[in-house]
């Protein structure tokens, strides 16, 4: 027997509301024009990539959904992944793109050991906004600006794209690692307290010269940006990367 979620998607619907207390697999029907992305997640990794590599590529977007417990008994574990809820829409846009939209919630804001992994894959990915705690997150592939708040997992935002919007990270006990290609831009402002500011600037018109620069604070521009790129650490490295090809840098592993 087929599942009504499933349906509904493949039928077209926009938007989907249930429990994650089992594995949820979500696909959208492939469109034209990029597609934003915002995740509230209660807690737990995300994972956000874009699919896209020549222009020519289409496909679905999917969207695969991992609920699990880190502790507690075994009934109350249960009881408390059943109390999360998710929910999965996609938003057409008067300019041809679409934004989705990806919250995990809980009836208990006590329930620290449930958390849901994220794993998110479209063919053309743009903005992208990201919320949660206890997670490491990852954006890989993006056309536009990104926007993390997390705690206790590293950022890492790695494109080929030119990035010329603003962006903000802000990472408590973790590293951030931001890695583009020269043609982007930026006017940055990053600082960390108990972590140590790296740059490698390879490609592009870096200027930092700044007086408040320092071991663990920087203020620099790429290519006379005057978009913010504002980047906040706490217990974790700061690393900002521009390089010919930001996905020779690697990535760190996947839990």
């Amino acid at each position: 027997m087929e599942r009504h979620a499933d349906r509904l998607l493949r039928e077209g619907g926009h938007g989907l509301l249930g429990k994650t207390g089992e594995v949820q697999n979500l696909s959208f029907p492939e469109a034209d024009g990029l597609v934003h992305v915002v995740v509230k997640n209660v807690e737990g990794d995300v994972r956000i990539r874009g699919t896209h590599k020549n222009g020519t590529d289409t496909g679905p977007t999917t969207v695969r959904l991992r609920p699990h417990a880190i502790g507690g008994s075994g009934a109350e574990a249960t009881k408390q992944l059943d109390n999360m809820k998710w929910n999965a829409e996609m938003k057409p846009q008067p300019d041809g793109s679409r934004i989705l939209e990806v919250t995990i919630a809980t009836d208990d804001p006590t329930a620290w050991f449930v958390k849901c992994e994220i794993e998110i894959d479209t063919p053309r990915l743009g903005r992208v906004n990201v919320t949660t705690d206890h997670g490491r997150v990852l954006i890989v592939d993006n056309h536009g600006g990104v926007h993390v708040k997390t705690t206790f997992g590293d950022v890492r935002m790695q494109t080929p794209w030119p990035i010329t919007e603003p962006c903000s990270i802000d990472d408590r006990d973790g590293d951030v690692e931001w890695i583009v290609r020269g043609e982007s831009s930026g006017a940055f402002d990053c600082e960390t307290i108990g972590g140590t500011m790296h740059v490698f600037a390879r490609y592009g018109r870096w200027i930092a010269v700044d007086a408040r620069n320092d071991h663990d604070s920087l203020v620099a521009t790429l290519n006379g940006g005057t978009n913010p790129v504002v980047v906040r650490a706490q217990d974790g490295d700061i690393s900002i990367v521009i390089v010919e090809d930001p996905h020779d840098t690697g990535t760190f592993a996947k839990p």
